[in-house]
């Protein structure tokens, strides 16, 4: 894994305050700790622990670890005891059950959700969507409403209903992030049941 840790190699990281998440990319690397530049400050302080995930050619790399030093936006990290390759996707992807409302043209389309990332999600609708077309979405994540723009990239049918996986467009960075993190616990949690 400390493979992985190297100069200029970009990771995300979240403190247990998801308002100092932000992007950082690595400064240095040595035999104990590494130090990361915050791309946005954040509130880090020393003890606290703080979650780093990363895509690689073996799939994504989260690991938690403990705030060593801050200094500005600068911010030095132990290096972490265990590690995760949780997947090979770009994002990780959770089941999750929930009913949203799809609208386009002044057209509305109820949905229910199969799987979400923050890369995109997986629902099923009575009525068929057209691909590569722009649907305004709202769905709740930990009581936070997202907006964004969900878009079809592939469309199968199941009896009389129609299954559409897509991607969002004009999602935010603090969005994203935010659904990261919430991946990221469901995916941890169901993995220690």
């Amino acid at each position: 894994m400390r493979e992985q840790i190297v100069k200029d190699k970009e990771f995300n990281i979240i403190s247990r305050s998801i308002d100092n998440a932000s992007k950082c990319k690595v400064e240095e690397v040595t035999e104990e700790y590494f130090s990361v530049k915050l791309q946005s400050k954040g509130t880090y302080e020393v003890d606290e622990t703080a979650e780093l995930f990363a895509m690689t050619p073996k799939g994504q790399l989260y690991f938690e670890t403990i705030v060593k030093e801050v200094k500005d936006d600068i911010v030095s990290l132990w290096f972490p005891l265990t590690y995760k390759y949780l997947q090979r996707r770009e994002y990780s992807r959770v089941q999750i059950g929930k009913e949203v409302k799809l609208t386009c043209d002044n057209k509305s389309y109820n949905a229910h959700v199969i799987d979400l990332s923050a890369g995109g999600l997986k629902l099923i609708t009575n009525e068929q969507l057209e691909l590569l077309k722009d649907y305004n979405l709202v769905i709740e994540i930990e009581n936070k409403q997202i907006k964004c723009k969900f878009e079809p990239i592939r469309i199968e049918t199941e009896g009389n209903r129609f299954i559409s996986s897509g991607k969002f467009k004009d999602l935010d960075n603090y969005d994203r992030i935010a659904m990261v993190q919430f991946c990221f616990m469901k995916q941890i949690e169901s993995s220690t049941k």
